[in-house]
């Protein structure tokens, strides 16, 4: 009788250890899932709505986090959608002092985006591809330089206006020492021998809760989430196309600093947990 109360008490010692190590084990790999999110705000420029732009930085700044600016460095005077001559107006000393003290501050990643944001034709708004490798060299080195100087460090980002781009782009970037391309959810054109980080947006604001939760439920450990949304997007700025309040942006920040398993970076920020992680394998 005494063996087998023993026996039952050392099976139930053993489940219950058992148990206890399996709920540690799960919890790790919990606590090891990190959805790691990236917003891109496009069309920051000389033209663009600065009070709006401040406010969107200070929500990052609050939150302690990192936005990714898509700047325009000499921004076409009327509609972008036109491709016959305009006047270009380069960004502005005061526009280039709020990026370069967010950069310092580290809470803004600056990144080009383009040169005009001119479309170069009327059937397929683009700026970059299908433009000769001179041209596309020329207009890429002339708005990392004005860029540059205007932050005083490097910009090794690029995001293509209207998020086109081809073989010549990447030959150009490469070239001129960039390191990371953020374009479309649908990359083509890209080879194996691109040395570039192609980090693509993958959701609008609307769609980011719907993201987050398919990537809490995927079988990645590390998924990024890219954030791209415009101006435009605050009802404050485009009563018409407009789909979110600054104050409902702001709870959304809130939120998603809230989550433990949600990390937030900027473009910058996720290539180098992208290239660690693939360094580590």
């Amino acid at each position: 009788m005494r063996t087998i109360v023993f026996f039952q008490r050392t099976l139930v010692t053993f489940l219950f250890v058992c148990m206890i190590s399996f709920m540690s084990c799960t919890s790790h790999q919990i606590e090891k899932k990190q959805i790691n999110v990236v917003f891109r705000l496009d069309d920051y420029s000389a033209c663009s709505n600065t009070d709006l732009e401040l406010r969107i930085i200070d929500a990052f700044r609050m939150n302690e986090a990192c936005i990714t600016l898509g700047v325009i460095p000499y921004v076409c005077a009327n509609d972008i959608h036109d491709p016959s001559g305009q006047e270009l107006i380069p960004l502005t000393s005061m526009k280039g002092n709020i990026l370069k003290s967010g950069l310092n501050e580290g809470v803004i990643d600056v990144a080009l985006h383009g040169y005009s944001h001119q479309t170069i034709s009327t059937g397929q708004w683009t700026e970059f591809s299908g433009l000769d490798y001179d041209n596309q060299v020329e207009r890429l080195t002339k708005g990392k330089q004005l860029l540059e100087s205007l932050i005083d460090a490097p910009v090794t980002t690029f995001v293509p206006p209207w998020n086109r781009f081809d073989l010549n782009t990447l030959r150009a970037l490469e070239e001129l020492g960039f390191s990371t391309l953020s374009a479309g959810k649908k990359i083509r054109g890209v080879t194996e021998e691109c040395k570039l980080n192609i980090l693509p947006y993958t959701c609008n604001l609307s769609g980011l809760r719907d993201a987050i939760e398919a990537s809490q439920t995927s079988s990645d450990t590390q998924p990024v989430i890219v954030v791209l949304f415009h101006e435009y997007d605050f009802q404050e700025i485009d009563g018409k196309r407009g789909r979110i309040t600054y104050q409902k942006f702001y709870e959304l920040m809130k939120w998603l600093k809230s989550q433990r398993d949600v990390r937030l970076l900027s473009i910058s920020q996720a290539t180098q947990v992208i290239n660690d992680l693939m360094s580590a394998k």
